[in-house]
């Protein structure tokens, strides 16, 4: 029973860590969805060294040796705790993503992490000790149904209920739990005579009257590395158009687990046949997906995404469950299985990020299912199971097809791309469009439109799309600009987020804007494509950085930059990433606004209903708010909403926007319907259209 509470125990706190400490540097780090990305690297990593060191760990003849070397692993650990982010003044978010999201969570959870990763092989190997002979996988199965529940449990009961900070005590609390459980398995083996050698029966499907064959660890590496694959690429896919958030995060991790859990607790679930036939169906609908994925709603797009990652993984994991060996190989298994997962893992933050412009990963990922799947049906012919040798030209003709239609539909779908880089924050992209027999360029993050201009004769100096006339900040700035004119001042204007550069269109001579953007391919792409920076009036700064992060530092080294106004414009996909609408992002917003100045932030979006939250933290802040909706007038444009919080009362009593104060939409108008998202809970779940 200890060694079940150990190996539930263990394992929950495991993968209940993963989205906590994630949510918790997201802020730092600009809030995209290449952040889960790197923490996936960060712990596959971990999973590997704690594997590794497992696997080290039980070559020792002496078993006793083994018990005090664990033992002093868990009291250094315990050394580390509780667990945090002190370190992150050492890091730099700006110039080395990457590496600083790496570097802060090994400071932060490391060696506890690296202790949880290590628990579930190293106590089913030692179980094999006690109880000779016993075989240890069903216990794979049930430290999967631990990481399950706690990924579960996060978004319905832990983020819900409990703030950040409290959710890090009572992890804490947990992990002190679990190092008396297994500090308790420690004394108690050592009371035992215990020995190393096994005698183990031949397992059926297994390697061990022959050895482990060279072919054998390629494959355990390469299906562990694919399925690992298309969880991050299906969750990158799935967080293009919606902040990336921890239930977002959560729901590919669980399918992706569910898949080792049915895999390896019964050979009775994976149908090998069956799953290849529902695994062609969906490999078309991924092939669909990663082009043309954006046109479903959000809801439509996670069920797509959740079938096609549940069912490639389905595949990799019957296999690798098929190809399982004798028990005293157990923890090289586990070893490869984890390097896979690293190789996966790393492959997507590094190789993939560098060589691809797109996120081709993911159709490539689909099609190599087909080729690992012709390979290990190939290297099992001769095991006394039944004969499925036409599964091996059938996967190997679907792979090829599918690529020669990958290559087709790409070339069609980058033709219009005048310029395209992939970075950390993401995949942005410069597009020449024909739109009424006009050329328009516009600059596209991931599938998001970002900024349009047209290339027209005596065009190129007029805001389009969600900036054009008669929108919010439109009629803001133009408001303002009078009010200024007339005292004889210019307009001194902050941006979160540049895009295109659009905005400094409306800019009059003598005016300062300062734009502050996370991603340097954003500043590039608005320098380099478009001309609205160089055509503006104003004189114009830019600043790389988050622009929360950079506004910070601007009020502890330099004080308020007493901006009249301040757009909050950044994107992270289709919506502004949550860090920036929580309450302490606003006051700190306020405090670089004059006393008349104006908050204008950008909610147009697709999936997420923003209103009942803006107007939340305009009472909590005491503003005024004007909502103001410009709706399309051809397929070119893009309805477009902004809210304006200030208590300038000349800038309310305007009689332009004075229409809009009672515009709101109806289902927002009850004051029990607002929400307020703060640093310690926000919750993505209750702003969903």
């Amino acid at each position: 029973m200890l060694y079940l509470a150990i190996i539930f125990l263990s394992a929950f706190l495991l993968f209940q860590v993963q989205p906590l400490i994630a949510k918790l540097i997201l802020p730092f780090f600009g809030g995209g969805a290449a952040i889960w990305t790197a923490c996936l690297l960060f712990f596959q990593a971990f999973l590997l060294l704690g594997y590794f060191y497992s696997h080290c760990l039980t070559q020792l003849k002496s078993v006793k040796m083994q018990l005090s070397i664990h033992l002093g692993l868990i009291a250094l650990s315990l050394l580390t705790l509780p667990i945090g982010m002190s370190l992150f003044t050492y890091v730099s978010p700006t110039t080395a993503p990457l590496l600083s999201i790496l570097l802060l969570l090994t400071s932060s959870i490391g060696l506890p992490y690296f202790v949880l990763s290590s628990t579930g092989p190293l106590i089913q190997r030692w179980l094999t000790y006690v109880e000779v002979g016993k075989l240890p996988y069903q216990l794979y199965s049930l430290s999967n149904v631990g990481s399950l529940l706690a990924l579960l449990s996060f978004p319905f009961v832990f983020e819900p209920l409990l703030s950040t900070t409290q959710q890090s005590i009572y992890w804490t609390v947990g992990y002190g739990i679990f190092a008396g459980l297994i500090i308790t398995l420690l004394w108690k083996m050592s009371q035992l005579s215990l020995t190393t050698s096994v005698d183990t029966k031949p397992m059926e499907n297994n390697h061990s009257n022959h050895g482990i064959r060279l072919i054998d660890k390629v494959l355990w590496i390469s299906l562990a590395m694919v399925g690992v694959i298309i969880l991050v690429a299906t969750t990158n896919a799935m967080t293009q158009n919606i902040p990336p958030v921890p239930f977002l995060w959560i729901l590919p991790l669980c399918l992706y687990l569910l898949t080792f859990i049915v895999s390896f607790h019964s050979p009775k679930w994976y149908v090998r046949e069956y799953w290849f036939a529902l695994f062609v169906l969906t490999a078309c609908l991924a092939l669909l997906m990663h082009f043309i994925g954006s046109q479903f709603d959000i809801v439509s797009q996670v069920i797509i995404y959740s079938c096609i990652l549940f069912i490639a993984c389905m595949i990799c994991h019957g296999e690798l469950a098929r190809l399982k060996p004798a028990v005293e190989k157990l923890t090289l298994y586990y070893l490869f299985i984890s390097l896979g997962g690293f190789l996966g893992s790393a492959f997507v933050a590094f190789i993939a990020q560098n060589i691809f412009e797109q996120f081709l990963e993911f159709p490539l990922a689909i099609i190599s299912v087909f080729v690992l799947l012709a390979l290990s049906v190939f290297i099992q012919l001769d095991k006394h199971v039944k004969k499925q040798t036409w599964l091996i030209p059938i996967n190997i003709i679907l792979a090829v097809s599918f690529t020669l239609g990958l290559v087709y539909l790409n070339t069609l779908f980058i033709k219009t791309n005048v310029f395209s880089e992939r970075n950390f924050y993401g995949i942005l992209s410069v597009k020449d469009v024909e739109i009424n027999g006009k050329i328009q360029r516009r600059l596209i993050d991931g599938t998001t439109s970002h900024g349009t201009q047209s290339l027209a004769s005596g065009e190129a100096k007029t805001p389009r799309s969600y900036y054009r006339k008669n929108t919010g900040v439109a009629l803001t700035i133009e408001q303002l600009t009078r009010q200024r004119v007339l005292k004889g001042q210019s307009l001194n204007a902050g941006f979160v987020g540049l895009g295109a550069g659009t905005l400094a269109a409306y800019a009059s001579a003598g005016d300062d804007y300062i734009f502050y953007e996370l991603n340097p391919a954003v500043i590039s792409a608005a320098q380099n494509y478009f001309s609205y920076l160089a055509d503006s009036a104003a004189n114009i700064e830019l600043v790389q950085g988050d622009g929360r992060v950079s506004l910070q530092k601007q009020l502890d080294s330099d004080g308020s930059q007493q901006f009249d106004l301040l757009v909050i414009d950044a994107f992270s996909g289709d919506s502004i990433p949550q860090h920036l609408l929580t309450q302490e992002a606003l006051a700190l917003y306020f405090k670089h606004l004059k006393q008349d100045g104006i908050l204008v932030v950008h909610i147009s979006n697709t999936h997420l209903n923003l209103i009942p939250l803006v107007r939340g933290l305009a009472n909590v802040l005491d503003k005024d708010i004007v909502y103001v909706k410009t709706k399309a007038k051809g397929s070119e444009e893009h309805d477009a909403q902004w809210v304006m919080l200030t208590n300038n009362q000349d800038f309310l009593n305007d009689a332009r926007l004075k229409v809009y104060l009672s515009a709101w939409p109806r289902e927002n108008s009850v004051e029990d319907n607002l929400i307020i998202w703060s640093d310690e809970h926000s919750d993505l779940l209750s702003v969903l259209k």
